[in-house]
C-alpha cells in the first residue's frame, strides 16, 4: 500500500514539472530553434573556460596577481585576439542573428502557413498567444545571452586593462549591453514577421534592421558619456602627447592654439618637415587637446545604453500585442 501511495506521488510529481497546455505548444512549435540557442550556449561557455584556463596559466606565469602589468601585457596579443573575436560575436553577430532566425520567424511562420489561426480559433485569446511566443522567446535569449556575457566577463576580467582597445570592446561584452541587445533585436524581428507575415522577407528585413541597430550604437555610443579633456603646451613633438589615465577611451585629437582654440591635426599633413614646421608655426599652434572617456565610466555607460534598449523592447512589445489584437487576421 505505502509503496504504491509513494509511487503515485512520484509520478504526480513528474507530471508537475512537464510542460503543458500553450507553453507546450510553443515549446513543441521552437524546439529546434531553443534547442540549438541551448547547445551554442554550452558550447560557448565550454571553449569560454578553456580559454580562460589558458589565459590564468599565463598570467601565473608572470606572478599574477601580485605583479605589474607591463611584466606580461608585452606578449599578450596571442590572448588578446581570441577575446577580441569573442567580444566582436557576442557583442555583434549575436543579437543579429537571434534577431534573423529566432526572431523574425517567430510570428511570422504561424501566419505564413496557417497555424496561428488554427491556435486562436480555439480556446486561446490572441493576446495570451502573444504574450505566451513572444515571452518564451524572449526569455530564452535573454537567459542565454546572460549566461555567455557572465562567462566573457568571468574571463576578460583578469586581464581587462592590458590594452585601452581591448578594455572598452570587451568591457562592453562582459556587461548587459548585449543581452539587451539580443531581446530588442528578437522583438524587432517578431515586430517585422507580425507585420510582414512571410518568413523570409521577414529574416532579410531584419537583418537590415539589426545592421542599423548596431551601426547607431558603434556612432552614438561616446555621447552616453562626459568627455574628459587633457591638454599639453609643449609643442606637438614626439613625447609631446598628454599621458592619459589607464584604459582611457581616446575620443578626438587635436592641435592646440596659442589662443586656446582646436585644429585638426590633418591641417598640417604635409610631407616635408620645413613645410609642416612653418604650417604649425603660422596657426600658432601650441600643444594638443585631447578629449576621452575615463575608465570609471564605462560601467554607467554600458546600463545606460542597455536601460534604453529595454525601454525601447517594452515600446516594441506593446506594440506587437496592440497590432496582433487589432489586425493579426
Amino acid at each position: 500500500m505505502s509503496t504504491t501511495v509513494a509511487v503515485s506521488a512520484a509520478t504526480r510529481q513528474r507530471r508537475a514539472f512537464r510542460l503543458h497546455g500553450l507553453i507546450w505548444l510553443v515549446w513543441r512549435q521552437h524546439r529546434a530553434a531553443f534547442w540549438t540557442v541551448l547547445a551554442v550556449t554550452a558550447a560557448g561557455v565550454a571553449w569560454i573556460a578553456r580559454q580562460r584556463g589558458q589565459l590564468i596559466s599565463y598570467l601565473h606565469q608572470h606572478g599574477w596577481p601580485h605583479t605589474d602589468m607591463a611584466s606580461w601585457a608585452t606578449n599578450f596579443g596571442p590572448y588578446e585576439n581570441p577575446l577580441s573575436n569573442a567580444s566582436t560575436v557576442l557583442g555583434l553577430l549575436m543579437p543579429v542573428l537571434l534577431g534573423v532566425f529566432l526572431g523574425a520567424p517567430l510570428i511570422a511562420g504561424d501566419l505564413e502557413h496557417g497555424t496561428g489561426r488554427l491556435i486562436v480559433s480555439q480556446t486561446v485569446s490572441r493576446s495570451r498567444w502573444l504574450v505566451t511566443k513572444l515571452g518564451m522567446t524572449l526569455l530564452v535569449v535573454a537567459v542565454c545571452a546572460t549566461t555567455l556575457c557572465t562567462a566573457f566577463h568571468w574571463w576578460w576580467q583578469p586581464a581587462g586593462k592590458a590594452s585601452s582597445p581591448l578594455y572598452w570592446l570587451a568591457g562592453s561584452t562582459a556587461g548587459p549591453l548585449p543581452v539587451a541587445l539580443a531581446v530588442f533585436t528578437t522583438a524587432v524581428g517578431a515586430a517585422t514577421g507580425l507585420l510582414l507575415r512571410r518568413v523570409l522577407l521577414s529574416m532579410v528585413v531584419t537583418f537590415g534592421l539589426a545592421v542599423a541597430v548596431q551601426y547607431v550604437w558603434a556612432t552614438s555610443w561616446p555621447r552616453l558619456g562626459t568627455a574628459v579633456t587633457a591638454t599639453t603646451r609643449t609643442g606637438v613633438t614626439d613625447g609631446a602627447f598628454p599621458s592619459l589615465p589607464e584604459a582611457a577611451y581616446d575620443l578626438d585629437q587635436s592641435y592646440l592654439t596659442g589662443a586656446g582654440d582646436t585644429l585638426d591635426p590633418s591641417l598640417c599633413a604635409l610631407r616635408d618637415d620645413r613645410a609642416i614646421s612653418a604650417c604649425l608655426q603660422q596657426h600658432d599652434v601650441v600643444g594638443w587637446s585631447v578629449k576621452y572617456l575615463p575608465a570609471s565610466q564605462m560601467t554607467s555607460l554600458m546600463w545606460t545604453a542597455s536601460a534604453i534598449l529595454v525601454a525601447l523592447t517594452a515600446v516594441v512589445t506593446a506594440y506587437v500585442l496592440w497590432w496582433g489584437n487589432k489586425r493579426l487576421y
